[in-house]
């Protein structure tokens, strides 16, 4: 049974809970897989494609005041908004503002055989004082109220936030699955047995790869790693680190090629019972751990580029 027949099946037998942890990696249906719940509890139809529903509130990070003003100036001079650009102008965590929010919407009666329900889009981002208010809602829910939290990463939540949700964990899906995915969604792409395997059973990540020449970049920031730290042409990284610093998309990819690489190599130097692996094993933590900084406190990525490929380089590749 798939994931979307047990939901239903679950909601069918009026087994609701008041609240729902979807966990998985990047790109596996998590968030489809809300909304089509959302949607199913809301209507009794199951879509999975998002629209504007009273009985429905997302909270994700929220976008900083002066983004606000600038959005509204463009829609007053009767311009469109650009969703990428709403996307980068976003805050760095979601704060108890946001989270209070989304509580005084459970808080309104809803109608008849109706419910509320909030979707929390990466539970994972929220700061020290959002988590703890969301954690008071889940103690004492309201009437007819329904909670689902989306992680990609279910370690970084407060143990207790787990601990009242209903956990749904989202596979990986096959070779196969991600081959036809990448066949509805990019037709004309030739090159599906490669990105199904760099996708490593991520619809989304094949999507991000397909749409933003994920290839070119996989295959430049590869020929980088694969050269000793003296061949490293360093005008050429330049430029390479500036360009993927400049797209949200792009940085993005680097980030998911970059460790998956360091995944990959830390598995090989293992079974050859090599000891640099436990240093490549510290180096992915190391790199997650500086990823994750310059998200929040938006340091300078390039800088961040140039100094990992730099540093693997010098220790892993002589």
């Amino acid at each position: 049974m798939n994931i979307t027949d047990k939901l239903k099946e679950i909601v069918n037998k009026g087994k609701i809970t008041g609240s729902w942890l979807f966990c998985g990696p990047y790109g596996v249906g998590k968030h489809k897989a809300a909304t089509g719940l959302a949607n199913y509890l809301a209507t009794g139809i199951w879509c999975e494609t998002a629209y504007e529903n009273p009985q429905i509130m997302r909270v994700e990070r929220s976008l900083t005041e002066d983004a606000k003003k600038e959005i509204q100036k463009t829609i007053l001079s009767g311009q469109a908004v650009d969703e990428n650009e709403k996307m980068r102008q976003r805050r760095k965590e979601i704060t108890v503002e946001d989270i209070r929010a989304g509580i005084h919407f459970l808080s309104l009666k809803p109608g008849a055989n109706e419910y509320r329900i909030l979707i929390l889009s990466l539970a994972e981002e929220m700061n020290p004082n959002a988590a703890n208010a969301l954690l008071k809602i889940l103690e004492e829910p309201f009437e007819r109220s329904v909670l689902i939290l989306i992680t990609e990463n279910a370690g970084k939540l407060l143990p207790t936030i787990c601990s009242r949700c209903r956990r749904i964990d989202f596979p990986l899906l096959s070779q196969a699955e991600i081959e036809q995915a990448i066949r509805a969604e990019c037709p004309d792409e030739a090159d599906r047995l490669f990105i199904a395997s760099l996708s490593e059973g991520s619809v989304g990540k094949a999507k991000l790869i397909c749409e933003n020449n994920g290839l070119d970049l996989y295959q430049r920031l590869s020929d980088f790693l694969f050269r000793s730290m003296n061949d490293i042409p360093i005008e050429a990284l330049n430029a390479f680190a500036d360009s993927v610093a400049k797209s949200d998309e792009a940085y993005r990819l680097f980030q998911l090629f970059f460790t998956q690489i360091l995944v990959h190599k830390a598995k090989e130097k293992s079974l050859q019972k090599d000891e640099t692996a436990e240093d490549i094993t510290n180096f992915y933590f190391q790199t997650l751990e500086l990823l994750g900084k310059t998200d929040l406190l938006n340091l300078d990525k390039k800088q961040n580029i140039v100094n990992l490929i730099l540093r693997y380089a010098e220790e892993f590749q002589g």
